[in-house]
């Protein structure tokens, strides 16, 4: 069974699971998912889940941080950024104000924390491992008219 098929199951099990229990239950901080080296459809997969859970705890937020790799093109976390933005607001109808995206910085490969967090709590810390000026950007730059690309929306 392919890798992605499997991740497939366990994301709808997970999420059928999360459905049945008691969404009344007290929500606490907590990190969803940590997803590196992703495509889209991997990211999509967690994303779905992030908004099934927000949409089951209405008194959570979604608090996602987003890291460039250390080989990736300037302009790359931005546009990652703005997929997943228009992603969980536009087409799975979160409400804008309870999703905060922010850039992380750079980690050695591009990578994406997902939290679910409540409005008492501090919003968690990013947490880079590659400094500034380590990085090796790829030739070219990713310009905003061409981050849905990325993305294909």
């Amino acid at each position: 069974m392919k890798m992605r098929t499997l991740k497939s199951i366990l994301v709808s099990c997970s999420l059928l699971l999360l459905m049945i229990g008691d969404s009344a239950a007290a929500v606490e901080s907590r990190k969803i998912e940590e997803i590196n080296n992703y495509n889209w459809e991997e990211l999509m997969l967690q994303l779905d889940f992030c908004a099934v859970l927000l949409q089951n705890e209405p008194a959570a937020s979604a608090y996602i941080i987003v890291y460039d790799g250390r080989h990736s093109r300037r302009g790359e976390v931005q546009g990652w950024m703005s997929c997943i933005r228009n992603y969980l607001v536009n087409l799975r109808g979160i409400d804008a104000q309870r999703v905060r995206i922010v850039n992380g910085g750079y980690r050695g490969n591009r990578t994406v924390e997902l939290w679910l967090v409540t409005s008492a709590d501090s919003p968690p810390k990013a947490t880079p491992t590659v400094k500034p000026q380590d990085v090796k950007f790829r030739k070219g730059s990713l310009k905003k008219k061409d981050w849905r690309s990325l993305c294909n929306i």
